[in-house]
């Protein structure tokens, strides 16, 4: 029986040669090789060029042959990106004339008229892709970018412009500071020495295979990208082109592990089915897909559920009043749980809030801050995970049928018992870390909504942190202030907890509190957080002072989550003009 593959062992020189020109399928995945793994390709081969192996063996390469000299690359598009990159770089640095000519039409293909084939990049890059990686890393005279700039690449895009200037900063360097060979030497053992085997397919239906064989072996992609491929090949021809720019767009808005997640909650939302972070959903989303249609599963589900997903993420549901943000009430949401893979039921329920409700901010933000109020009454009476997944699906399909999820019979109307049970806990000491956590920071965002500001941009990095210490220093002020006794009431209620990034903690963890204001304020930790204000307009912090500040947090939970938003402010001004 003959191979469904034809095998060649060929140098880098051979493979950029023009024999081929490479593309990649509309199921492959995107660049995403790190800094690092491209410095390791780089750092090894240099290795093997100073010990004068006699070769390198850079990995396999799967093709498919198009048409012409063209093929599509089924497996190893990370490595000939890296490569094409390196080799950009390489002819950049170069200072020989000649030598850097020969680099480029190794990059470069000059076409040929004879043949009708016109000039382009020996890497055909999909059109998304292309006036990038053109103005950026291919060619000689390559565009500077702002720093600005940087924040609006694509995920994928900027992995490639990482790639490309940690390359020219390593090889510029001298060699003596990096241990590389010459320029010269590398690129010569590069292009001679080191060699891949290309395995071309005879159609591509096995080239798909063996992309499935090869990457459910072990390769690191994402879900979204294993099964991408079936997916694709349910639609049309006609229509697969279209799905798969939307894919890339997908990626692109949400980066790859986002997408990942967004297809779980799409599986909860369709089928009930909950599936945890490393738990495989390909054939649950494929059998959703195709009772769906693979047409509707595309061009209506996805666009809208990718929507409603990125508001949730970028913090960018609209609102008009800004004590009503729907955006401060998801942000405490995530907080919830020990890490970041628990408590995510809350995700699914608030996708399809949006989809259900679309521009509707009032609806979207009463049903947000039930929600809210529920899981957090959740979280705080230690509710089970099963019970949890067992009502959000509830709440779903009370969604999809139009019912009225804060009317009595609704899934979001407050129990009563339930919900005087965990505000009257709130009282209590949280010894517990992850609890006192999420709910220090939930605060913060409590007063935020209170005030009507957005939520601190970077509260999901700060470190929920005691005022008086856990072990005050002998002679301390804290020792006078506290009994024993009164330490232990007060260390771990909520009244003496603050949002603090743990640097800043650290710098003032057991000083007294006149320092601790002294260095919140030098800092301006007081003008970013609205906690931290309150905290420094206390005179002392005695015993009264935590339980009195704990008493007033209970009254703000109390009001934001009560049927209507009568909250008694906490004592916190506004900052002036020039603390801004």
């Amino acid at each position: 029986m003959s191979s469904p593959f034809q095998t060649e062992q060929m140098t880098l020189a051979r493979l950029f040669s023009g024999q081929r020109i490479f593309a990649f399928p509309a199921f492959q995945r995107p660049y995403r090789w790190s800094v690092d793994e491209a410095m390791t390709l780089l750092d090894d081969v240099a290795s093997a060029a100073l010990r004068r192996d006699p070769g390198y063996f850079l990995g396999n390469l799967v093709l498919t042959r198009d048409a012409g000299r063209r093929c599509f690359v089924i497996d190893g598009r990370q490595r000939l990106t890296t490569l094409f990159i390196l080799l950009c770089v390489m002819r950049d640095l170069e200072t020989d004339r000649d030598r850097r000519v020969g680099l480029h039409r190794l990059v470069r293909d000059g076409g040929s008229q004879k043949r009708n084939e016109p000039p382009g990049w020996r890497i055909d890059f999909p059109d998304s892709e292309r006036p990038f990686i053109e103005a950026v890393i291919a060619n000689p005279k390559k565009e500077k970018l702002e720093v600005r700039d940087h924040y609006l690449i694509a995920e994928r895009l900027g992995a490639m412009l990482d790639v490309a200037d940690r390359f020219r900063q390593h090889l510029s360097a001298p060699a003596g500071e990096t241990g590389m060979p010459r320029l010269e030497d590398l690129t010569d053992y590069l292009l001679n020495q080191c060699e891949v085997i290309v395995l071309t397919a005879s159609d591509s239906t096995s080239g798909l295979r063996l992309f499935q064989v090869l990457n459910n072996r072990g390769l690191q992609l994402s879900e979204a990208d294993l099964i991408k491929p079936d997916l694709l090949n349910a639609l049309s021809e006609d229509d697969r082109p279209g799905a798969a720019r939307m894919w890339e767009n997908m990626e692109d808005q949400l980066g790859s592990e986002n997408l990942d997640a967004l297809l779980r909650s799409y599986v909860f939302i369709r089928s009930g089915d909950w599936l945890s972070p490393g738990q495989d959903f390909t054939e649950s989303l494929k059998a959703i897909m195709l009772s769906r249609g693979a047409e509707r599963f595309h061009f209506e589900d996805l666009p809208k559920y990718v929507a409603a997903y990125s508001q949730i993420h970028w913090n960018d549901i609209d609102f008009s009043e800004p004590t009503r943000n729907p955006n401060c009430l998801i942000a405490g949401l995530y907080f919830l749980g020990r890490h970041m893979g628990e408590w995510k039921e809350f995700l699914p329920v608030a996708i399809e809030m949006l989809v259900r409700f679309e521009d509707d901010e009032a609806r979207i933000f009463e049903h947000f801050r039930a929600l809210d109020r529920t899981f957090f009454v959740w979280f705080i009476n230690e509710t089970s995970e099963d019970a949890r997944r067992n009502i959000a699906w509830r709440m779903i399909m009370q969604l999809r049928d139009g019912e009225d999820l804060l009317g009595a019979d609704g899934t979001l109307h407050p129990i009563r018992r339930e919900t005087d049970k965990a505000i009257d806990r709130l009282s209590d000491p949280f010894p517990k870390h992850y609890q006192r956590g999420a709910l220090i920071r939930r605060v913060e965002l409590a007063l935020c909504l209170q005030a009507g500001k957005l939520p601190p941009e970077y509260l999901e990095q700060t470190s929920a942190e005691h005022i008086l210490p856990r072990n005050p220093r002998p002679g301390s002020q804290w020792l006078i202030d506290f009994t024993r006794q009164e330490h232990r009431d007060c260390l771990d209620l909520l009244g003496n907890g603050v949002p603090l990034s743990r640097d800043l903690d650290k710098r003032v963890g057991n000083k007294d509190f006149n320092m601790k204001k002294a260095s919140y304020q030098r800092a301006g930790a007081d003008r970013y957080f609205l906690s931290v204000k309150d905290i420094c307009q206390h005179e002392n912090w005695r015993p009264d002072d935590i339980r009195a500040r704990t008493q007033q947090i209970v009254a703000l939970f109390r009001a934001q989550w009560a049927t209507d938003q009568s909250a008694p402010a906490l004592p916190i001004t506004e900052p002036r003009a020039d603390d801004t």
